[in-house]
Parts: structure tokens; sequence; C-alpha cells
């Protein structure tokens, strides 16, 4: 009976409609399907995606873990609308988790590691000359792979899951909606080629200060555009 059970091979269970929700309405939100601190509903939601309200609620409560939405009781569902502290506290530990990261992968793949980053370098490349001309986000949606291929290269799960979860939803809906300057896009892309050869070279302690500076010129840059932000939307 044992060698019988031991052939029978598994059904593949289909996508379950909870994660189909999840994936759309993430995207929706990283991409600016909705305006930064928008107020969201169930209802809304399930009318948008045409399901009931059951798996948009998982959904939520998955989304707010990530950072993406707060849930509030009877008041609706809220879009993050981060203030300029709380990108700050956001790149600190993105600078704590990414350096890490860098410090693992030079000693476990190294050479998979440049060879990942100069090819995400290589498609960005059209990208970083003008990224206002694209419709498709090109260029923001690289800029996530790229620093994804850091953390993947580290080989290191429960790291590779802290920066999924925590930080990196919530900087790929920044850059969506921040990161379409020209100027912040050259350079971006020019910090990026200097990371890029700091891991060639195997220098640690270059590619710990690049990475550190990047995310440092990262967080001035959004939170003065935050700032600026709050200030059109005051009340005159």
């Amino acid at each position: 009976m044992s060698a019988r059970r031991a052939e029978v091979e598994p059904i593949d269970r289909p996508e379950q409609l909870t994660d189909l929700v999840l994936g759309r309405l993430r995207r929706d939100i990283v991409e600016g399907g909705f305006e930064l601190g928008e107020r969201l509903s169930e209802q809304q939601l399930a009318t948008r995606y045409r399901v009931t309200k059951a798996p948009v609620r998982s959904a939520c409560i998955r989304l707010q873990s990530e950072g993406l939405v707060t849930v509030v009781a009877q008041r609706g569902i809220f879009v993050f609308d981060p203030s300029p502290a709380e990108v700050r506290a956001l790149c600190e530990l993105r600078v704590a988790l990414e350096l890490e990261a860098a410090s693992l992968a030079l000693v476990r793949a190294k050479l998979a590691l440049a060879d990942a980053l100069g090819d995400v370098i290589e498609r960005m490349r059209p990208y970083a000359v003008d990224p206002t001309t694209t419709a498709d986000l090109g260029y923001q949606r690289l800029d996530s792979e790229y620093h994804l291929a850091i953390l993947e290269a580290a080989q290191s799960p429960m790291l590779l899951e802290a920066y999924r979860s925590v930080v990196n939803w919530r900087f790929s809906a920044l850059r969506t909606r921040l990161a379409r300057q020209r100027e912040h896009a050259e350079n971006s892309f020019r910090e990026h080629l200097l990371i890029r050869d700091a891991v060639l070279r195997g220098d640690l302690p270059e590619l710990q200060a690049r990475l550190r500076q990047h995310v440092d010129n990262t967080d001035r840059y959004y939170a003065h555009l935050l700032e600026a932000r709050a200030k059109d939307a005051a009340p005159a």
C-alpha cells in the first residue's frame, strides 16, 4: 500500500484567488495606480478586481505586513504615505541589509553577482538617458531588480525575506512616483556602475561605501520631493 501511494503524483492546485488579488493590488500600488495616502475600501477593490471581499481582505492583511497599506477599522484602507523621517528610517534599514548582503555575496557568489548586475545595467542603459519618455516604468523596475540581485546573491533566505517584506515593495512604490527626473536617473545609473565595478574587483570596503552613498543620496532626494509635495498639499 505504501509503495502504491508513493507512485501517486500530487494534483497541481491553481493559484489561490487571494494570491491573484494580492499580486494585482500590490502591482497597482507599486506602479502608481493609487495615490500615496489614498483611501480605499474593500468594496471598491472587490468591484475593481471582480471578486468578493474575502480575498481583498486577505490581500490587504498581507500588504499591511509589507508596509504598502494601513488598514484602519471603520475607516478603510489607506495606501502608505511616508514622511521624510519614515523614509530615512527605511533607508537606515536598507543600508544595514544591503551592506550585509554585499559582504556575503562577495564570498558566496561574486562572479554571479557581477554578471547579474551587469545584465541589469545593460537593460537600464536606454532608460537612464530619459526615464520620463517611457510609459512602462522600465528604469524603476530595473532599479528594484538591481538591488534585489545583491540580496539574492547573498544566499541568505532570511535576509532576503526581510528585505522583500519590509524594504523592497515600499521602495519600488517610491521609485515609480519619485524617480522620474532625468538628472536623478543619470546619477543613479552612474552609481550603479560604480557598485558593479567594486563587485568585479572584490573590494568590499569600496562596495559598502558605494552602496551607503547610493542609499544616502536616494534618501536626500526622496525627502526633498516628499517635503515639496507636503507643502503643495497644505492649505493656503
